[in-house]
């Protein structure tokens, strides 16, 4: 009897190349594309770490990584949310390594902190996709002016200038988004609590 046939694989070449489909993007639409964004990128994530510094680093590192990783990006629909999508995960990575540094090195008396009950992290969770679908149920103008105010970090003077409004305007117009979102977010906990 003979012994296990083992079928001879393809030798992938250098073995420190990454395989990759061919239809990755070239770097003139990654620097168009991409890291076109990396102002934006800055002030994302200098908002959710709160640290010039380490927000540079965590832009250069969440770049590095999509060229690394070029092909998803031509895989997606939306390269540019994918990029930012990758950012905001980079930063929420950073921040839990830092606190979990942050515990070690502390007094044991010292990290009694608050840590929400497995509800409460639900009970957030489906508030922030209610906000989600909320959002999205807006027109289309309101949407714009609320990713002009939150994703991509603009002043209401920058908003102003770049929509043809006022200022005044552009604060009124959010001000009634505000309301309209809360009155449906305040209809589904009615919903919800029946």
């Amino acid at each position: 009897m003979k012994g296990p046939v083992c079928k001879k694989l393809p030798h992938p070449g250098n073995l420190f190349t990454p395989l990759t489909p061919a239809n990755t993007i070239t770097t003139e639409q990654f620097i168009r594309d991409i890291i076109s964004l990396q102002p934006l990128m800055r002030r994302m994530a200098v908002q959710i770490l709160h640290d010039d510094d380490l927000a540079a680093d965590v832009v250069q590192e969440t770049l590095t990584r999509l060229w690394h990783r070029r092909w998803r990006l031509d895989l997606t629909n939306n390269p540019q949310g994918f990029s930012m999508n990758a950012l905001r995960n980079e930063c929420i990575d950073t921040l839990r390594h830092q606190r979990s540094r942050n515990t070690l090195a502390a007094d044991p008396d010292e990290t009694a902190d608050y840590q929400p009950s497995e509800s409460e992290a639900v009970a957030k969770e489906e508030r922030y996709q209610q906000l989600e679908q909320a959002i999205a149920a807006l027109p289309e103008k309101h949407q714009r002016l609320i990713r002009m105010k939150y994703v991509e970090q603009r002043s209401s003077r920058e908003i102003a200038q770049l929509t043809g409004l006022t200022e005044i305007n552009v604060n009124t117009t959010m001000s009634r988004i505000y309301d309209t979102l809360r009155k449906q977010l305040d209809e589904k906990d009615d919903i919800s609590e029946i």
